[in-house]
């Protein structure tokens, strides 16, 4: 899942405990939770742990709703990327998310299944473009990281990071009509990230773009979920992709093989 928006209020709130119910539900238990960024709205205290008000309502906290006893997810492993909603002000710190999430990339390698998950943070503001706009990025050391875990990666390797790459149909500035959807080749980064993974890297998850659609490019399979609570995009956003709605997406894994993957409505769009 990605793109929750935890503590923004009510109505993503609300959204998010659905999933998070969803998941509670079904006939299989998930040996893990992956979410791809933006689980908070703002990066603060009260959004990632202690729980707050708006507009003079309580409104529950990300770490909260993840370990109600009713509706949460306490006895599934959380794993969660960063993404630029978490960082504490414009292009600030990720103190909170660290204090409270843990670090900003991390790997597990779990050869009972054949599989990797490798999580990256490439929702670092690099600088922005000639009109201001944001132009997101890994951080420091990030490429090196992947580079360096792929080296001990098993069959089945998943990367997950925030920020889509500029890449195929998604490099279409028809396709995404917002430039800060997509990472493009700032300092050479998109070039190195897909030499990195090409022929090492079958399946990679992203967010940032509050839809639902998917990809193919070199060999590697690209999905985007970014409908866990934040407002969706317009239908039409993104031209010929799935009508955006409210979800999450389950993975299947058979001997290292990803062999079904399943988008289950969640919320309202139910």
């Amino acid at each position: 899942m990605g793109d929750s928006w935890a503590g923004n209020g009510q109505s993503s709130n609300a959204i998010f405990t659905a999933a998070l119910s969803t998941i509670s539900s079904l006939k299989n238990k998930p040996l893990f939770i992956l979410h791809n960024g933006d689980a908070v709205f703002t990066g603060t205290e009260q959004e990632f742990k202690t729980g707050g008000t708006y507009s003079g309502v309580p409104i529950k906290s990300l770490l909260q709703m993840i370990q109600d006893p009713k509706k949460g997810v306490s006895d599934i492993p959380f794993f969660i990327v960063p993404g630029n909603h978490e960082h504490t002000g414009i292009n600030g710190p990720l103190t909170n998310f660290r204090r409270y999430i843990g670090p900003t990339h991390f790997a597990i390698h779990l050869p009972r299944i054949k599989t990797s998950i490798i999580g990256l943070d490439n929702s670092q503001q690099l600088r922005p473009n000639p009109k201001g706009e944001p132009v997101y990025g890994f951080a420091l050391g990030e490429l090196a990281f992947l580079k360096n875990q792929l080296k001990k990666a098993q069959k089945n390797t998943v990367v997950t990071m925030h920020v889509p790459p500029r890449i195929g149909k998604w490099a279409n500035p028809r396709y995404f009509q917002d430039p800060t959807s997509t990472f493009g080749n700032t300092g050479g980064q998109l070039t190195r990230f897909l030499s990195t993974i090409r022929g090492k890297v079958p399946q990679v998850l992203v967010g940032h773009v509050h839809a639902l659609d998917r990809l193919v490019f070199q060999g590697t399979r690209y999905k985007l979920s970014g409908g866990a609570g934040a407002p969706l995009v317009k239908k039409g956003f993104l031209k010929g992709a799935p009508t955006p709605i409210f979800h999450v997406v389950e993975f299947t894994v058979k001997n290292g093989v990803i062999v079904k993957r399943r988008v289950i409505p969640v919320g309202e769009t139910a």
